[in-house]
């Protein structure tokens, strides 16, 4: 009997013990799960700052010609809950605000591309189509040569002139009156009025401390 009570306690304390384990590890991997996912949202927000920076000084010479991304990827929206206790109300508008409207930037910085990847796909076929009526109107001057006939040199000559004049009338002139979309460069000026700055608020530091990096 008393063998039985022992082997009893011992019994215990042994699920007690495996208990005590399987739940430090657990924690543990949550712990760890949680310090991954606030660098990945740290490392997002840095990044995305660098961009901003860059997106700023596009802006103050009025355009969006810049091959940057604010936010190439996002894992707010799939980390977010793991931090529902960390940040107060005005920390997570903050974090959220960034997430909103890095994307917005990111869209009409792409827009613009669009529209001046347009332009350039225009002036290509306008190019080649008037290019292609020069070499048609040589073709045929040299199958139904005027009076007096000309020589295939010279031929080739009038057309390399207009090809030339060509390139300074309208290909030198396309700098100046490139299409440059307005509403893409407004719609940033208006997202940066009151981008975040994260990394040095409150939230950027705590978010720093949950990273295991303060």
């Amino acid at each position: 009997m008393t063998g039985d009570i022992i082997a009893m306690y011992i019994q215990s304390g042994v699920t007690l013990i495996a208990g005590g384990i399987a739940w430090f590890i657990y924690e543990k991997q949550k712990r760890d799960a949680k310090e991954l996912a606030a660098r990945t949202i740290l490392s997002e927000i840095q990044g995305g700052e660098d961009a901003v920076a860059k997106v700023r000084d596009a802006i103050q010479k009025d355009h969006l010609d810049i091959d940057v991304s604010v936010l190439p990827s996002e894992s707010w929206s799939k980390y977010k809950h793991m931090f529902v206790k960390d940040f107060d109300k005005d920390e997570w508008t903050l974090i959220s605000d960034f997430y909103n409207k890095a994307p917005l930037i990111d869209e009409a910085i792409s827009f613009n591309k669009t529209a001046f990847a347009g332009d350039v796909d225009q002036i290509r076929s306008n190019r080649q189509r008037l290019l292609a009526t020069y070499a048609e109107e040589a073709v045929k001057q040299a199958m139904f040569p005027s009076e007096p006939a000309l020589s295939t040199e010279e031929i080739k000559d009038i057309y390399n002139k207009k090809y030339e004049a060509f390139d300074i009338l309208y290909m030198d002139k396309q700098a100046e009156t490139q299409y440059k979309p307005v509403k893409p460069v407004n719609d940033v000026k208006m997202y940066l009025a009151d981008f975040p700055r994260l990394t040095t608020s409150a939230a950027g530091i705590r978010l720093k401390k949950l990273a295991g990096l303060k």
